[in-house]
């Protein structure tokens, strides 16, 4: 199951089972920031089709680049 929860203005988190937003907040918080400020898109430059957070890797492959999500 896929929940959806908006934080800030142009980042989308989604929550799907099998993983978790990554629990260290220093990183979070600088990867979010970096994206607010790519207007949407990962800062890893992923090779993804659609590279807005979270990109089309993460949401069809199950592979974050960057860390923002972890396995559990």
């Amino acid at each position: 199951m896929i929940q959806l929860v908006n934080f800030g203005k142009m980042i989308k988190i989604f929550r799907k089972e099998g993983w978790i937003l990554n629990p260290n907040d220093k990183i979070v918080n600088s990867i979010l920031k970096r994206c607010e400020e790519n207007n949407g898109e990962c800062p890893c430059h992923n090779n993804s089709d659609d590279k807005h957070c979270p990109c089309s890797d993460y949401r069809e492959k199950d592979i974050c680049h960057c860390n923002l999500y972890i396995k559990k």
